[in-house]
């Protein structure tokens, strides 16, 4: 086995590692995306995976510029604004505006990265 570097990544076992962490973050995604289609539901977990996905671009970003897709990521921001319009008298007030600024800021740091 090669060793590239000291850190937990720079061997050739883990070269690619950190692709399979993204590719679940994106599934993790997608699954609720599909959920969020629907729901009358004021309760969503994408945010909390978009986050994560946005903490391994970060990281991993030849990665993250490989695996995102930019126009997935409009459909979810899409999907995410429509699910808030539809549910959002339904998320008590105090945490409502934080939701969506957090909604937003999550997704503008994402479209910086795929393809």
């Amino acid at each position: 086995m090669k060793i590239f570097s000291t850190a937990p990544e720079g061997n050739e076992m883990a070269e690619l590692e950190n692709a399979r962490y993204i590719n679940l973050a994106l599934k993790q995604i997608d699954e609720n995306i599909e959920w969020l289609k629907t729901t009358n539901k004021p309760t969503q977990a994408v945010l909390t995976h978009i986050d994560v996905l946005v903490m391994l671009a970060k990281r991993f970003t030849v990665n993250a510029n490989l695996l995102i897709k930019k126009e997935k990521v409009q459909e979810w921001k899409n999907v995410f604004n429509d699910w808030f319009e539809r549910c959002g008298n339904k998320i008590p007030a105090k945490f409502r505006d934080g939701i969506k600024a957090n909604g937003d800021e999550l997704f503008k740091e994402l479209e910086q990265y795929g393809h």
